[in-house]
């Protein structure tokens, strides 16, 4: 029998998950998370993608088997401040302007880089939005938000789901090349959930949940 050897940032292993006890959604995986560039998780409909995204985030108990980062279980208090994880279609942050959510994060993640924030409003083309309401804006925008609050942390893992949905092409093909050039600088782990590779832009690790 082969023998599972954890490596990486995060390690999952014999992990299974499932809403029903009588249906699994998620079976025996095991994972190394590398501490740096882009893993993705891909996956068909309803394969898993975002259920293993939150599982990773902290968000669900897995079944059994387990799931670690530097050493502690997902769920430590400790790691709060290790991962970033935000869907832009929940309503918890409507009534914020992204100026304020930003300020909002910078509390809790003590590495958030304002820097960050200022270059990519402007590379995003957000800027002109900052100071309006979540609600007013549109979900390619708001994702643009969930995208620099991402950057800007200074979370070791940072964790997307359906990261380019809703974003003009323009806005994709600057992501991309952030994607590509980001294992050269930083050193945190970007997880993406899609249902295919994000271009050209090379990965570290693939998680297959198959079609």
């Amino acid at each position: 029998m082969s023998t599972f050897t954890p490596t990486g940032l995060v390690c999952a292993e014999h992990l299974s998950f499932g809403f029903e006890a009588a249906k699994p959604l998620l079976t025996g995986l095991s994972f190394d998370i590398p501490a740096s560039g882009v893993t993705l998780i891909q996956g068909g409909e309803s394969r898993g993608k975002s259920t293993l995204l939150r599982l990773l985030a902290g968000l669900l108990r897995p079944s059994c088997g387990s799931l670690r980062m530097h050493g502690l279980d997902l769920h430590e208090p400790a790691l709060a401040a290790s991962i970033y994880a935000h869907d832009p279609r929940l309503p918890d942050w409507s009534n914020l302007s992204p100026r304020l959510y930003f300020a909002q994060m910078a509390r809790h993640y003590p590495g958030f880089d304002d820097a960050v924030v200022t270059d990519m409003l402007d590379h995003l083309e957000l800027a002109e939005h900052a100071d309006k309401d979540m609600y007013m804006l549109s979900t390619g925008s708001k994702r643009k938000v969930s995208w620099v609050a991402a950057l800007a942390c200074g979370a070791d893992l940072l964790l997307m789901d359906e990261p380019f949905a809703a974003l003009d092409l323009a806005s994709i093909r600057k992501l991309h090349q952030l994607l590509s050039n980001w294992h050269l600088t930083q050193r945190s782990a970007w997880v993406l959930a899609d249902y295919q590779a994000p271009g050209t832009v090379p990965l570290s690790a693939l998680i297959d949940l198959g079609n």
